[in-house]
């Protein structure tokens, strides 16, 4: 089980990675221009989900749905970036743009306070990982048809690594951050 967890780092490159992750941080560094350029097309995403958030989620749920609705929204949104494989240059924009929506997600929360020091929190530690992996998963997927240095995965092959590495890595994250929620509940109720 462990050697399938694993099997995913076996054929990242390393170099597609740090690729990703510059990107990410390209479109997460963004964010607080377009928050206070009101930049309505960059924001009309992030702030959909804020308000499908603050309308819809309850902080009074039980924890099992917490984590549900967290495992499942997480799972959908990095399974997307896997998806953007298909297409040879969209996973670039995608992870552009997650950056930017994390971002501005972080900034209108933290009312610009700690944007970057906010990053350094467990569940980010965990998720942002497994967000890098997926969109690098995707750029491989799309590369590895026109380049011979690449391997030749099928894309099935990238859902099973999908399925053994990036799901067990949110449900770590979906159950640290379902802690925090309850915790902060309770927290909340004593003062």
């Amino acid at each position: 089980m462990l050697d399938d967890f694993l099997a995913v780092f076996g054929i990242i490159n390393s170099r597609i990675l740090l690729i990703s992750v510059l990107l990410f941080f390209i479109g997460y560094a963004l964010a607080p221009t377009a928050y206070y350029k009101k930049y309505k097309w960059l924001l009309a995403y992030p702030f959909f989900i804020i308000h499908l958030m603050e309308k819809h989620f309850k902080r009074d749920w039980p924890a099992p749905l917490i984590f549900l609705v967290i495992l499942t929204l997480n799972s959908l949104s990095l399974y997307f970036n896997l998806l953007s494989g298909w297409i040879v240059f969209l996973p670039y924009f995608v992870i552009i743009y997650l950056g930017l929506n994390v971002g501005v997600i972080i900034y209108h929360t933290l009312e610009g306070k700690f944007f970057y020091l906010s990053l350094f929190n467990p569940v980010a530690l965990i998720e942002l990982p497994a967000a890098w992996i997926s969109i690098t998963m995707a750029i491989q997927f799309s590369l590895g048809r026109y380049i011979d240095t690449l391997p030749i995965i099928s894309f099935m092959q990238y859902t099973v690594y999908f399925l053994q590495t990036i799901i067990p890595i949110l449900v770590l994250a979906g159950i640290i951050e379902t802690a925090l929620i309850v915790y902060s509940r309770r927290y909340e109720k004593e003062d």
